[in-house]
């Protein structure tokens, strides 16, 4: 391998690292939430709606973290271009991309129906 692909798998273990890390946490952020909102729950303090914007958050999250794995797929495929790589990168992109337009979609719904409430 040349200096620039190495270079480039590198950067893609980077990319792929961050998106963990992004992942991860808006777990931690949205448990910290859940748990927030739960003991309010057991002291009647509010509702369960508050679960809305939880599910909003981590969501984006998500959204997020599978973009930046796409990146790397992506800068992975162009450093080892062969059919099998780019036979799995192809299933890996659109089934990511399924995910995240179906989650996207219901984040926006979420966010449409708190700001109706």
């Amino acid at each position: 391998m040349n200096k620039l692909s190495i270079l480039l798998e590198q950067i893609a273990q980077v990319i792929e690292l961050l998106s963990t890390g992004i992942l991860l946490w808006g777990f931690v952020k949205a448990m910290g939430y859940f748990l927030k909102t739960e003991w309010n729950i057991y002291r009647k303090t509010t509702t369960l709606s508050q679960l809305s914007s939880l599910r909003r958050q981590l969501g984006l999250y998500i959204l997020l973290g599978l973009d930046f794995y796409i990146v790397s797929d992506i800068i992975r495929s162009m450093v080892h271009p062969d059919l099998n790589e780019l036979l799995s990168l192809a299933v890996i992109v659109l089934l990511r991309t399924t995910i995240g337009f179906f989650l996207g979609r219901e984040v926006a719904e979420i966010g449409q129906d708190a700001s109706n409430a």
